[in-house]
């Protein structure tokens, strides 16, 4: 069977709208979350610091028709997913003739537009909502934004798989070109934020008052963050044929469910853990091949050790190989989290660097494992694992092998 590989990326991010910038903060283990300036003096608000995307340079890629009609989510995903095809070498014309797949994840889709109305209703009368604004609420926007800003006919999808979502769409984006169905698949998460999920975190009280400190023994909750992360997806075939790059193959993909609840992961990682099993073993390779490990690394108590306990019932206790947490810079973007972190982790492997865990200081018993606390290092990386995890007990790993090896 003909490899499943990646040729092209894009990032909207707190950390960057391109990806020069987006490799640049993370490998200085640059923070991007601050207060939140409409909530720093609400006191129903008991936390105030979040992860926004202040750069508005993408808004060129989206035409001026497309911002009346569709909601930021879906502008996310069209300026992310332009960007990735002008990365692959792609342009709109040359998917005229191909079969062209939309694949996308988000846990809150367009939660802004449902947040006017609500006002609109509360406010006004419910009579005030026009039916075109009404439209722009509708969760397939995003796919089919993006399908007719690149003029595609082939099939679109949205995953709900919460906070693992992403990996969730690059998953069955691998499945749809190996079982022959499409020629291109543009996969990804997005999420926007949101006071309903700012909101809904606070109730959980998952959020941290000041940093992100995944693995750290003071860690003390997430940051919700919001972004748009894209990958191109082709036959290993078509790419070589075309001359394009190959950022990396996708090996194995492992998708669970841990069915143990709703918010609280599995006490014994058992979903994660059987994930990332699947993976290696998808991937037909053992885990002492896999260099770096991207972590799902929230921040919260709960889910960074049941993640260290997951990857020590595969990996072995003191085999795990060097992991870290972009969430500790860039907060928690949902849906959108494991596609960046798939493409940050693509970018290590293309350097040769290691990016780190920020804001790490004192060592947790119950998560011994090298974080890559703080500084960035080189390191030679073959493969990456890189883990999301979500709400509903929803787990994910995939498997990259080197694009240049």
């Amino acid at each position: 069977m003909d490899s499943v590989v990646i040729t092209g990326m894009g990032v909207i991010s707190s950390a960057g709208t391109n990806l020069e910038e987006f490799w640049k903060t993370l490998s200085s283990g640059t923070i991007t979350y601050k207060e939140i300036e409409e909530y720093k003096d609400d006191n129903n608000y008991r936390i105030k610091i979040g992860a926004r995307v202040a750069d508005n340079s993408w808004q060129v890629l989206v035409p001026n028709q497309y911002k009346q009609i569709y909601g930021k989510a879906s502008q996310y995903s069209i300026a992310a997913s332009i960007s990735a095809l002008e990365n692959a070498g792609l342009a709109i014309e040359d998917l005229s003739h191909l079969r062209v797949a939309i694949v996308l994840s988000t846990t809150m889709g367009e939660i802004n537009i449902e947040e006017q109305l609500s006002m609109i209703k509360q406010c006004e009368n419910y009579e005030k909502i026009t039916k075109e604004f009404l439209e722009k609420y509708r969760t397939d926007n995003i796919v089919s934004a993006i399908s007719n800003i690149l003029n595609t006919s082939g099939p679109i999808y949205v995953v709900p798989a919460a906070c693992a979502g992403g990996n969730y769409a690059v998953g069955f984006g691998k499945k749809l070109l190996e079982w022959g169905e499409v020629d291109v698949v543009i996969a990804g998460g997005v999420d926007v934020f949101s006071r309903v999920a700012f909101t809904g975190f606070q109730r959980l009280l998952s959020l941290s008052p000041d940093m992100c400190r995944p693995f750290d023994k003071d860690r003390k909750g997430l940051v919700v963050g919001e972004g748009c992360g894209i990958v191109i997806m082709e036959k290993l075939c078509s790419a070589k044929a075309r001359k394009a790059h190959i950022y990396g193959e996708i090996m194995g993909v492992g998708l669970t469910s841990d069915r143990f609840h709703m918010t609280s992961p599995h006490p014994q990682g058992d979903g994660a853990e059987r994930a990332i099993a699947c993976a290696i073993k998808e991937a037909n390779i053992s885990p002492e091949d896999i260099n770096y490990i991207s972590a799902h690394g929230t921040g919260t108590v709960a889910n960074d050790k049941i993640e260290v306990k997951a990857l020590k019932a595969v990996f072995g206790s003191d085999k795990v190989p060097p992991i870290s947490s972009i969430k500790s810079m860039i907060g928690h973007p949902m849906s959108a989290a494991g596609a960046l972190e798939l493409i940050a982790s693509i970018q290590m492997m293309e350097r040769s660097i290691l990016i780190p865990t920020v804001n790490y200081l004192h060592p947790d018993p119950e998560c011994d494992i090298d974080c890559v606390p703080n500084i960035a290092r080189k390191a030679n990386i073959n493969f990456i694992l890189s883990n999301s995890f979500g709400f509903g007990g929803q787990s994910s790993s995939i498997i990259i092998k080197n694009g240049s090896k």
